[in-house]
């Protein structure tokens, strides 16, 4: 199908939406909320489950909800500390429907949880983003982690890297273009989803746009797909923040170490009086210098979301992101080990505070996302969702230097540039997603439908600048010479385009309330016509590739809403294209393939006091390609094997009102099984053995110091390899971290030290992190 086609296929559907928007007005729910004693309940959080509506009893017990679409639904009465209720309603068009419900609970200790508000702030776990239809945490199995605006808040987050410290057995990564990501079970993954959709590289995105961030554990081929989301070991997906039915928002400035300056405005309004049209902006600008003698990171957001609730069925999302970022980038790489006695970086002679770069060596970069997304009530069971991305991004210039180890004391500076790169990625994606039942069996299910078109403009050299040595004195390294050999080596000018097409099923089935199967597969379909080098103007490498990537599940809860084992079977896969074999013939290649095994158990127990999961998991990797010689020549084999396994430990609780804790502890060993003769054996790069986190927070929730708090937490890594041959130590660490805060009704003061014990330490590129830090932010609340 062309791109024209299916544009014209997706406008079509949309037009369908609008013209059969209802006619009959949308229904409401009202009621009484009372305690055991009869006295009416306040502060009882009221959900209309599946619809994103919810509203908090006024003090007389009441409330209400409306611009309900006619139809069936479940109504969730919560109150924290006590396992909620549910009652079933069936809204009627343009009518109220009333329902009064008393709890087991007396006023008297209604009263007291109220004032005390010791709420768990880190548990909030709920998302139809991970499996694409409405699923409960212990409903779902395949294991997931949310950080959410409350936990990088108290963490006074500027980084995105702090933001994946929280996650159980993730590491921080970066791409040297900019994107951040993390590893999570042996494997490295820098290009997450944004608002569940795939977009284009994603350049430093700052955190003050974010609302949450899903991190979804093993391969998530079956509802995501391959392009650019092609970690075994799992998946994240950035949520922006969305806008909400009163005027509201908040300015906020953080400075620091290292001349960190950081401002945000978050501003969010109604725009009509029926408070169907809503719009919030947020806009962020952060400067940042180095611990080092060269490096900085500048970057600048402007961020709308803007939502229109058309009628009772209809729901209109844009939401806008544009990103300018410039800033440098320095990696290290070895050039050979046999002229080097050092195999450690923290045996390297080069100081910690050094660089071998400057900053007139930096990247200039642009992000452009722009996402719509129509949700339409088809009937009571089903509803539509359409989505659309057009993301794109760009490098006015690109020059990345690596510093290459010859000996203990010599370097070649090698500098990539790339002036200018275009990026982009074009998604359409059609969701019908259901709601209802077989006989007396509850079904919920999603079909989707996906098109990915992703390309990419590149105009680019690799040059050797020169080679130092640390003990003398270096050389100037600048941009205008660079241009210089560049241009006297020349450029290599090339384009390519790929396109994607899914379809996919999956589907949830409760033999019982307690038993429920979840059963899915995709469809996938790769094209691509290779590589087009302007200097020869031919294409290379172009092949087209079909995919099946199930998806099992298993989830058995012995303790209703409390206590659930699971076990699944996952699956992710790697395009992988044509190769050409030393007697000129074409080896044509399978996809790359993840299978993961995975069992264990989920608990919100202790009246939602102590909640998180515990699970082992062993995901094997196949039809990885491998290298042989035969009779003196170099062949390609596709029968490689890899195998990562391990198990993972997330703890969240709130063992009295006010403390908050969340902890992660894992174990994993990846290894290549099956593979080239210098791979053999040996464990992947940059994947520990160890990881684990904690993160304890204390809030005064009454008295004169009501809103004072702080927060104290660690973060361990174990040791790893840096290379292939698993001679060369990237070392682990443990940082310390402390807040305090004061935060009230109107605004919200916070101290933090990072890394207090100074840990000098180095992520997967090889490149010096943080020392020790400090940082002092004031938000101020509209």
């Amino acid at each position: 199908m062309r791109l024209s086609t299916y544009l014209t296929f997706c406008l079509t559907v949309l037009l369908f939406h609008f013209s059969h928007a209802a006619n009959n007005g949308p229904g409401a729910l009202e009621g009484h909320i009372t305690t055991s004693d009869g006295k009416p309940a306040a502060s009882v959080t009221i959900t209309l489950i599946g619809t994103g509506k919810n509203t908090v009893t006024g003090e007389d017990g009441t409330f209400s909800i409306n611009k309900i679409p006619a139809g069936s639904y479940q109504v969730e009465i919560s109150l924290v500390g006590y396992e909620p209720v549910v009652r079933e309603v069936s809204i009627e068009p343009n009518k109220t429907i009333f329902i009064d419900v008393q709890l087991k609970v007396s006023s008297t200790h209604l009263q007291q949880v109220i004032i005390t508000s010791g709420k768990s702030k880190y548990s909030h776990k709920e998302t139809d983003q991970v499996a694409r239809m409405p699923l409960r945490t212990l409903e779902n199995p395949q294991v997931y982690q949310v950080v959410g605006k409350a936990l990088i808040d108290d963490q006074l987050v500027t980084d995105r890297v702090d933001i994946y410290r929280n996650i159980a057995g993730a590491v921080p990564n970066f791409a040297v273009g900019g994107s951040q990501g993390m590893s999570m079970r042996g494997f490295a993954n820098t290009t997450g989803l944004l608002n569940g959709m795939i977009t284009s590289a994603i350049v430093p995105l700052n955190p003050a746009v974010l609302e949450r961030v899903d991190a979804m554990k093993g391969p998530s081929g079956t509802l995501f797909g391959s392009n650019r989301n092609a970690s075994f070991g799992g998946a994240f997906n950035y949520i922006t923040k969305k806008p909400y039915e009163r005027l509201g928002g908040s300015l906020s400035y953080t400075g620091g170490s290292f001349e960190l300056s950081s401002f945000a405005a978050d501003i969010n309004t109604p725009l009509d009086n029926k408070k169907d049209m809503l719009l919030r902006i947020n806009v962020a600008s952060q400067r940042e210098g180095s611990f080092q003698d060269q490096g900085f990171a500048n970057n600048y957001v402007i961020a709308p979301s803007f939502s229109y609730q058309v009628n009772d069925k209809m729901k209109f999302l844009l939401d806008v992101n544009l990103t300018r970022s410039t800033f440098s980038t320095n990696t290290f790489s070895i050039g050979s080990l046999n002229n080097t006695t050092v195999r450690s970086f923290k045996d390297l002679a080069l100081p910690y505070k050094r660089s071998l770069t400057n900053n007139s060596m930096d990247v200039n970069s642009g992000l452009n996302n722009i996402q719509a997304r129509l949700e339409y009530r088809l009937s009571d069971g089903w509803t539509s969702q359409t989505n659309y991305l057009f993301s794109e991004g760009y490098y006015n210039h690109f020059y990345w230097t690596t510093s290459n180890m010859l000996t203990d004391s010599t370097f070649s500076r090698i500098v990539r540039n790339q002036t200018p790169e275009t990026f982009g990625n074009v998604q359409l994606q059609q969701n019908f997603v259901g709601d209802h039942k077989i006989g007396t069996l509850r079904n919920r299910m999603v079909i989707g439908l996906d098109y990915n078109y992703t390309y990419n403009r590149l105009n680019r050299v690799t040059t050797t600048y020169d080679t130092v040595n640390i003990h003398r004195p270096i050389g100037d390294l600048n941009a205008e010479k660079l241009n210089t050999l560049s241009y006297q080596k020349g450029f290599s000018a090339s384009k390519t385009n790929s396109s994607s097409y899914g379809v996919y099923v999956s589907d949830v089935l409760n033999i019982t309330s307690v038993l429920m199967t979840m059963v899915s597969l995709r469809v996938d379909r790769f094209s691509t016509d290779g590589t087009y080098t302007v200097s020869t103007g031919l294409y290379a490498g172009g092949y087209t590739q079909a995919t099946l990537s199930p998806k099992f599940g298993l989830v058995y809860q012995p303790v209703k809403n409390k206590i659930s084992l699971f076990a699944n079977y996952l699956n992710g896969f790697v395009n992988l294209g044509p190769l050409v074999e030393p007697d000129n013939s074409v080896l044509k290649l399978k996809a790359q393939t993840g299978d993961q095994w995975e069992v264990g158990a989920k608990f919100d127990i202790l009246k939602n006091k102590l909640n998180g999961s515990i699970s082992y998991y062993d995901i094997s990797v196949g039809n990885a390609t491998r290298t042989q010689l035969v009779n003196g020549q170099t062949w390609v084999f596709q029968d490689g094997t890899q195998r990562s396994k391990g198990y993972e430990l997330e703890i969240i609780a709130n063992p009295v009102p006010g403390l908050n804790i969340i902890a992660g502890y894992s174990q994993n060993e990846n290894k290549y099984t099956k593979a080239s003769a210098d791979l053999q054996g040996k464990f992947a790069t940059a994947a520990p053995k160890q990881v684990g986190n904690i993160w304890v927070s204390y809030s005064v929730l009454n008295g004169k110091c009501k809103g004072l708090g702080w927060g104290a937490g660690g973060n361990f890594v174990g040791d790893s390899w840096f290379e292939t041959t698993n001679s060369f130590v990237l070392p682990g660490y443990a940082l310390l971290s402390v807040s305090l805060f004061y935060d009230q009704a109107r605004y919200r003061v916070t101290l933090k030290g990072n890394n207090l014990s100074n840990s000098e330490y180095w992520n997967s590129n090889g490149t010096a992190q943080k020392p020790l830090n400090f940082l002092a932010g004031i938000t101020l609340k509209l």
